[in-house]
């Protein structure tokens, strides 16, 4: 059985949830990448502004420190400048910073919605373009990206994700980190037995919630009274997926699905049925993979369940 033990799609989403509703996406987001190619490293670069019309080596200079200087991974810089390895630099050569990526809007998205297709949290995208509250997108409007961001694929592997594949996962050692004293309690989405439980994995990988078996088609349910943040199925890993926010602060998440039965902005109640159990994602025999976040953070489940 095949489970995703680290999704870090998933922390910038939770960053996101706590300030930004969001609408759906009716089609798959255009992404246009000026004088450059695809970007293949983590998100998060910003040209620093004594470098953003260009770098002149001096004498002592290397690569690596140029880009470290100028806030940008190495990879790009290279490639912007046509340098391949060993990266020998001249003193007085100028050095051309890699063009960010740019989104168009399209019909349906906001920022929260952009944040979740590249990995970044809402409020870097508004302070990056100057965007400030209530954060209002038009279609057509184009929303500069971090150098480095990338669009997660519904059909590929992400390389922003780290899985483990095992067959023993009953027996895996985890360790557990537990929540406030004071810690909300959340009713049994499901029940069934955990196939995979929460934390750190023998194997070095881990879990952000726990992996439930049942059967195709059983009902989930809310765990708690909420709000629907998302519901869709454009995380990679996580198949059809749904995510409440709930007023406690605390998110919960349940995914594989083969049935979503809400929508986006739907408030839902305590127990009500939120989707079908499947699947879908990256496991391969009916299961529900549970998760209990405050703000980013994940939390036992087991240490909230009754």
């Amino acid at each position: 059985m095949r489970l995703p033990v680290v999704i870090s799609l998933f922390a910038a989403l939770s960053a996101s949830l706590s300030a930004c509703a969001s609408s759906g996406i009716r089609e798959p987001a255009r992404v246009e990448y000026r004088n450059a190619s695809p970007y293949t490293t983590a998100p998060g670069a910003v040209i620093r502004r004594d470098c953003r019309n260009g770098y002149e080596v001096r004498n002592g200079d290397t690569l690596s420190e140029v880009a470290e200087h100028c806030g940008i991974p190495m990879r790009e810089l290279a490639e912007a400048n046509g340098l391949n390895r060993p990266y020998t630099l001249r003193v007085g050569q100028r050095l051309t910073m890699p063009r960010p990526p740019v989104h168009v809007v399209q019909r349906g998205e906001n920022l929260y919605r952009i944040g979740l297709r590249y990995n970044i949290p809402f409020q870097q995208l508004a302070a990056h373009n100057g965007i400030g509250a209530p954060y209002e997108l038009e279609v057509g409007q184009q929303i500069r990206l971090p150098i480095g961001a990338r669009a997660s694929t519904n059909n590929s592997a992400s390389d922003r994700s780290t899985r483990n594949t095992s067959r023993n996962t009953r027996n895996a050692r985890v360790e557990r980190t537990e929540p406030a004293a004071n810690a909300p309690r959340f009713d049994w989405p499901v029940r069934g037995r955990v196939l995979t439980s929460f934390g750190r994995t023998s194997e070095g990988g881990r879990n952000d919630g726990i992996n439930i078996e049942v059967r195709h088609g059983a009902d989930i349910r809310a765990a708690a009274a909420g709000q629907v943040v998302y519901a869709g199925g454009e995380l990679d890993g996580y198949g059809q997926l749904v995510l409440i926010r709930h007023s406690n602060g605390y998110v919960t998440a349940y995914a594989h699905n083969s049935q979503l039965l809400v929508r986006e902005s739907d408030q839902v109640e305590r127990g009500q049925v939120i989707a079908r159990a499947g699947s879908t994602g990256t496991v391969d025999s009916p299961q529900l993979h549970f998760e209990i976040r405050r703000g980013v953070n994940p939390e036992d489940p087991m240490a909230h369940l009754r």
